[in-house]
């Protein structure tokens, strides 16, 4: 089953002290290329979830948006700059003294709460985070958010699949459609070769040499064969097929034999010689064409 390079998935777990929610969009691109958002207590798990990502996804342009939260005693640690609001008590004293005040009495209620509002007196910090402990929570979100993503990729990937097919016989077709015209191509040259050379002898009351005739017309037809290049296009045809039915990422391996089908196809057109078979060939390069852009969306 081939995967589309376009999905998104979303995960999430929630307890009473931690929650996660995970969100995953891929899109096309060459190769594989993971971008990954989450909050800075996290950080240490990001490995674990790049490789759990790649894999189920093997290619494309990979974004990953985390959003967490959580609580606990650990979780912020209150530190008094103890210095700091001795300093600030001082001044306070200071300040009187320059206003003539000599020893004030401060209200001990009303100083506190002055001296914790003043600058780095208080500070709030975060506290130690066991990342490895959460884990398994944060993998459950991972695993239902990629397991959406995989699932959207497959969905749309047999669509594109559904589309190769349907592409794919109208160029079998078509080539049925060249190998029948390619015999009376060679045949209509004769005619008209025949007849533009008798009327041009019977000017000269001259005769044919059928011997000669028969040497231009195998010249011809050896010079415009495309017997070999139908032989191949057909067998494009048919491994393209077979790629389809596998179980690994098959965009790269499509993407180059879609070259060999346009490279036949300009061959056949080069060498056919009629107006009849360059029409069908250039319908047959408008579906290569069609199926090359759709290439480029699968894994």
């Amino acid at each position: 089953m081939i995967k589309s390079m376009t999905g998104f998935g979303r995960g999430s777990y929630e307890e009473e002290n931690f929650s996660v929610t995970i969100e995953i969009k891929t899109v096309n691109h060459r190769y594989s290329e993971v971008a990954i958002r989450l909050p800075h207590f996290l950080n240490p798990l990001e490995d674990k979830i790049r490789k759990t990502i790649l894999a189920s996804v093997n290619r494309g342009r990979i974004d990953v948006f985390i959003s967490a939260d959580y609580s606990s005693e650990d979780a912020v640690r209150i530190k008094v700059d103890s210095g700091l609001a001795r300093a600030y008590h001082q001044a306070l004293l200071e300040v009187g003294e320059a206003v003539g005040i000599d020893h004030p009495a401060l209200s001990d209620q009303s100083e506190i709460y002055y001296l914790a509002r003043c600058p780095q007196v208080i500070n709030a910090r975060e506290g130690l985070f066991d990342a490895d402990a959460y884990w398994p929570k944060v993998k459950e979100a991972l695993d239902t958010a990629v397991k959406g993503l995989v699932s959207m990729r497959e969905t749309e990937g047999a669509n594109i699949e559904g589309d190769f097919h349907r592409r794919l016989d109208l160029i079998e077709e078509k080539v049925g459609r060249i190998e029948a015209r390619s015999p009376q191509v060679v045949s209509e040259y004769q005619t008209r070769l025949q007849e533009r050379l008798t009327a041009l002898l019977e000017e000269n009351q001259l005769k044919v040499e059928p011997e000669r005739l028969l040497q231009e017309v195998a010249i011809f037809a050896d010079r415009t064969s495309i017997t070999e290049e139908i032989v191949r296009l057909k067998s494009h045809v048919k491994q393209f097929r077979e790629i389809l039915g596998s179980d690994q990422p098959v965009g790269r391996k499509l993407d180059f034999l879609i070259q060999e089908f346009n490279r036949e196809a300009n061959t056949i057109a080069s060498k056919a010689n009629d107006f009849e078979l360059a029409r069908i060939v250039v319908e047959i390069k408008a579906e290569i064409e069609k199926i090359r852009e759709q290439i480029q969306n699968i894994e």
